[in-house]
């Protein structure tokens, strides 16, 4: 047995979590009310819930999904921050209750003695770009990360990932869910570039062991991030599908030029490539559900967009720790940005490179990026290779395409 506390506040998700922890409570929390309900409509072993509503917003998605809830396992309470909500959920089935109330006493006390407001009487700007992005650290830092994936195969991919309990066996029991995820990693066990000398397989099992972990991971990552672009309603799902086709060339890219240099395994670098992208993916995705009901128009100003392009690495990097990637599949996302010595370097460089090459992919016009790209890696490649660069890594994209 064991509950799940579920809001789109982190703050009073946390708080509530917590108080469950000192109740001696097993407890999941998750800081998405879409991802936290659907959760617990598949996981049959969550027998109560805590669904805290703190707007309007969060009504409507409660509203979308509670008649999934399978009423004959599951106590929920809802606790409303908003008082004038409470009889919107009030019903039989359900208990509700006023966040207020339940911290009106300590909170009153604090204010008397000048340690706060008055409580609920001032409310700041909390869908400002900080505020979003302490809220994503919040995220990286306790764990339980949840983002608007679609799908009941992604939810548990997404699940899996984030508990670290990522086997061959729970890999293989997802795939019995879905058949193109079964298909894909037998396509991509029997491609080219991971088969090698040895004969088609068609068992999943062979399949992850001769794919090995951290490839099966990063085509994993690629299903969510898919599954992500997939959802039309997402706030930035276009820019999503952007980084996405990004983090394929740069992927391609990285095959590519592991080849043409000889300094790298060539199936591992374009795993690396096709993860670099992964930070600001999992920014958008988060910032998308955050400002889930906002306008497009009030929202769009450019800040956001910034955001997620300039903690790309520190977001992906992180996140791939959290995954438990191994070093050389992380360690170059980590450095590709400074360039700084590592371990690694070889793979660093490679990545460095490839992300800078993107321009001279679309146009073939050499941009000052990619000048000072090949300026600080060290690497000497005439317009001429770099033409062939380009040529095989066209090649590449539609050879992984039909693959991932």
């Amino acid at each position: 047995m064991k509950s799940s506390v579920i809001g789109s506040n982190p703050r009073i998700v946390s708080f509530y979590s917590s108080y469950m922890d000192m109740l001696g409570v097993v407890n999941e929390a998750y800081n998405s009310i879409n991802v936290g309900l659907k959760r617990a409509i598949l996981d049959k072993k969550i027998t109560s819930l805590i669904v805290i509503i703190e707007n309007r917003d969060d009504l409507v998605t409660y509203n979308r999904l509670k008649d999934l809830l399978d009423e004959r396992r599951m106590n929920t309470f809802v606790v409303c921050v908003d008082e004038s909500l409470m009889q919107q959920v009030s019903n039989s089935r359900v208990i509700s209750i006023s966040h207020k109330s339940v911290t009106l006493d300590f909170s009153e006390m604090l204010a008397k003695s000048n340690v706060c407001k008055p409580y609920l009487k001032e409310t700041g700007n909390t869908r400002s770009p900080e505020k979003i992005f302490e809220h994503i650290k919040f995220m990286l830092a306790r764990g339980n990360i949840t983002l608007p994936v679609e799908g009941e195969c992604a939810v548990r991919i997404l699940s899996v990932l984030d508990h670290d309990n990522i086997t061959f066996k729970a890999i293989d029991g997802m795939t019995k869910l879905d058949p193109a995820l079964h298909s894909g990693i037998i396509r991509m066990a029997n491609s080219a570039y991971f088969s090698g000398s040895y004969g088609n397989i068609a068992d999943v099992q062979k399949a992850l062991v001769r794919l090995g972990i951290n490839n099966i991971k990063a085509y994993l990552v690629n299903f969510i991030n898919k599954s992500l672009a997939a959802n039309k309603n997402l706030l930035y799902a276009d820019e999503i599908g952007e980084a996405i086709k990004d983090s394929q060339i740069i992927g391609a890219l990285c095959y590519v030029m592991s080849d043409f240099f000889k300094v790298c395994a060539k199936g591992q670098m374009y795993s690396v490539g096709l993860l670099s992208k992964i930070g600001e993916i999992f920014i958008l995705a988060i910032i998308s559900d955050y400002l889930s009901g906002e306008r497009p128009e009030d929202v769009k100003d450019g800040s956001y967009r910034k955001m997620a392009t300039q903690n790309n690495i520190l977001v992906g990097g992180t996140l791939m720790k959290k995954w438990k990637f191994s070093e050389e599949f992380y360690i170059p996302l980590l450095f590709s940005g400074t360039l700084k010595e590592n371990q690694f370097m070889n793979e660093t460089k490679i990545l460095h490179l490839a992300c800078n090459m993107l321009v001279f992919f679309r146009t073939e016009q050499i941009d000052d990026g990619l000048k000072a790209a090949l300026n600080k890696t060290g690497i000497q490649l005439s317009e001429k290779q770099l033409q062939r660069i380009k040529t095989e890594t066209e090649i590449k994209i539609k050879d992984f395409a039909a693959v991932y």
